[in-house]
């Protein structure tokens, strides 16, 4: 079973640059929003604030072993520790700073396995027709997903080259996330999952 990995940030805290060269640096993978991503050695870790909302009233949210800014998924030590093997395959870990946990680690992952698995004929999505950035054909968004699962092998995460933000995840990560007990991972079969997996 293939999922996708998100942050249920309804239920968690989600958080945003405490100003806007911290945000620009978190939307990396957007070519409108932010700037390329540098490589670690280059990278200035930005400090995320919580999201509340306008409302003054409202309360910060759970801060959880998974927390998001934006479509970034940010993992704190416990998660690298207890998933060591899977990071140091697929991802290469950013650090940031969420100014109410200072001096507790938290990264954003970046995930550096690519695999172009997903049957672009059985999926459902937005399909790009942009031929300037070189996307044409590729999805701007997926609803329903069909995989060419052989095609995965024994990658525990990877993204299609559609999406740099958006992460898969197999069985194998998903379980090792529950028998953790960490906290703040979702997992859906599909964008309209009806009974996703939150941990």
């Amino acid at each position: 079973m293939i999922y996708r990995w998100f942050n249920p940030d309804l239920s968690y805290a989600g958080y945003i640059g405490e100003n806007e060269i911290d945000e620009i640096a978190m939307c990396w993978s957007s070519p409108i929003l932010g700037d390329p991503l540098p490589p670690l050695s280059q990278w200035r870790a930005p400090t995320l604030t919580q999201y509340v909302g306008d409302n003054s009233r409202k309360s910060s949210k759970i801060i959880a072993d998974c927390v998001s800014s934006g479509s970034m998924l940010l993992i704190n030590q416990k998660s690298v520790d207890a998933l060591a093997d899977i990071w140091a395959k697929h991802a290469t870990l950013y650090p940031v700073i969420l100014d109410d946990l200072p001096n507790e680690p938290y990264y954003m992952v970046v995930v550096n396995t690519v695999i172009d698995c997903v049957d672009r004929e059985k999926s459902n999505g937005n399909l790009n027709e942009d031929t300037l950035h070189g996307r044409k054909g590729l999805f701007n968004g997926i609803k329903q997903w069909v995989f060419r699962e052989d095609e995965i092998g024994n990658n525990e995460m990877f993204v299609l080259p559609d999406s740099a933000s958006v992460i898969y995840v197999t069985e194998i990560f998903k379980q090792q996330v529950i028998e953790a007990g960490l906290t703040g991972y979702g997992f859906v079969t599909q964008l309209y999952d009806d009974n996703p997996i939150i941990t």
